[in-house]
């Protein structure tokens, strides 16, 4: 919302009338306010939008622990490359 539209210029009742229309058709739209009586209150954000930081965390760990395999897995290959090489 710009500031015009939150404030408005003072020029008239005409302008604050479309403003208060245009509050009253958001709060129909969005069901905040029936009959002027107030709906039931909207659902916390927690339980509209859940986190999977669990879910994220857990794949953290998974590659943490497939790189560490990984690189046991590339020292020893590369140590038995120079234990081959010092025999012959």
């Amino acid at each position: 919302m710009s500031r015009v539209q939150k404030f408005g210029k003072k020029k008239g009742a005409s302008q604050d009338a479309a403003v208060d229309e245009s509050a009253a058709a958001l709060e129909a739209e969005w069901g905040l306010e029936t009959n002027g009586e107030e709906a039931s209150p909207l659902p916390s954000r927690r339980r509209t939008h859940p986190s999977n930081k669990q879910q994220v965390t857990r794949w953290f760990y998974r590659l943490l622990i497939v790189l560490f395999i990984a690189l046991l897995v590339g020292l020893l290959w590369w140590g038995r490359q120079f234990e081959y090489g010092l025999n012959n």
